[in-house]
């Protein structure tokens, strides 16, 4: 099973916006086995640093709901092993461990019967909460459902129904990634405890022109919006060494608007099909260089098909 990289937030989005990016992503191979249980055979490509634990494995955590609910279900026996490809780098803002667990959850579904996607919501949030000990569904959603996602709760215990944006086919997303890394768990730690009344109806509102023009295609007003937030960017933002310097490079090179991709450290510009995309990239990796840091970028388009079987082994 591959499942694609996503970003989430896009400023003010913050938990409940999320978009599967075509390009690279995560893959793992699932088979079922005799002994009960979810068991975690060989990770490759994070040089050693993630746990084969299944209980603390994002994937196995993801596979292990599935099979639970089935076994609730059917009564059936047996397990599953996985083995798990990253093709993510792990705390960049890319959605690594969310690609993880959609892969991990679409796999034993696929083993187990389970082809609706809407019934691995849960397993695939169980999966990503084993990553940073938080519940937010926007880019574990995004990447096993593909495309523009909405989340309006990541509740376990509530309702989970995220529905998809349409976006138009032109719109493009400028990645940045620095070779840096920002650890969810501290990112998430600088945010505010309390919101006044008056930011709070702010960012809402903000959000809501954004869902508006991102689904009636005005990218430049969806731009904007990125621009908008006051709570969680600027908090995150100075905990990304040349980070500021590099989104202010993007906008000067034409983006419609640019903020921190999730959690940080990469960086995501809003803009459109045209030679300004690569551009744009380019002014940000160059920002980082006079900053001291590497940096990649790469112009994406929206993943609309999200995580997918890609082929079978003997």
């Amino acid at each position: 099973m591959f499942a694609p990289a996503s970003v989430a937030n896009f400023g003010v989005g913050f938990d409940v916006l999320g978009a599967a990016l075509d390009g690279p992503g995560d893959t793992v191979t699932a088979r079922l086995t005799r002994a009960p249980g979810v068991t975690v055979a060989l990770i490759t490509g994070d040089g050693g640093r993630l746990p084969r634990d299944p209980r603390r494995n994002t994937a196995a955590v993801a596979a292990a709901a599935v099979l639970a609910k089935a076994g609730r279900r059917g009564g059936r026996g047996g397990g599953i092993e996985l083995s798990l490809e990253k093709g993510l780098p792990v705390s960049s803002g890319l959605g690594s461990s969310a690609a993880s667990a959609a892969a991990g959850a679409f796999a034993a579904g696929l083993l187990l019967g389970v082809s609706d996607r809407m019934n691995l919501l849960s397993a695939a949030l169980s999966g990503e909460h084993a990553a940073d000990g938080s519940w937010h569904g926007d880019n574990v959603f995004a990447a096993l459902l593909g495309g523009v996602v909405l989340v309006p709760s990541s509740d376990p215990g509530g309702v989970l129904a995220p529905f998809a944006l349409r976006v138009p086919a032109r719109l493009r997303i400028v990645l940045v990634h620095p070779d840096l890394e920002l650890p969810t768990r501290l990112s998430r730690g600088v945010l505010p405890r309390a919101i006044p009344m008056g930011a709070h109806t702010e960012h809402a509102g903000a959000l809501a022109r954004l869902v508006l023009a991102l689904s009636s295609g005005d990218l430049a007003a969806a731009g904007a919006c990125l621009l908008a937030d006051r709570l969680v960017d600027p908090k995150r933002l100075p905990l990304v060494p040349g980070g500021r310097a590099s989104l202010d490079a993007m906008l000067s090179a034409g983006a419609y608007g640019a903020c921190l991709a999730g959690a940080g450290p990469s960086l995501v510009a809003l803009t459109e099909e045209s030679r300004d995309a690569e551009r744009i990239g380019r002014a940000a990796v160059a920002a980082w260089r006079r900053s001291g840091i590497a940096a990649r970028a790469r112009v994406h388009r929206i993943d609309r098909r999200g995580t997918r079987l890609i082929g079978r082994r003997a």
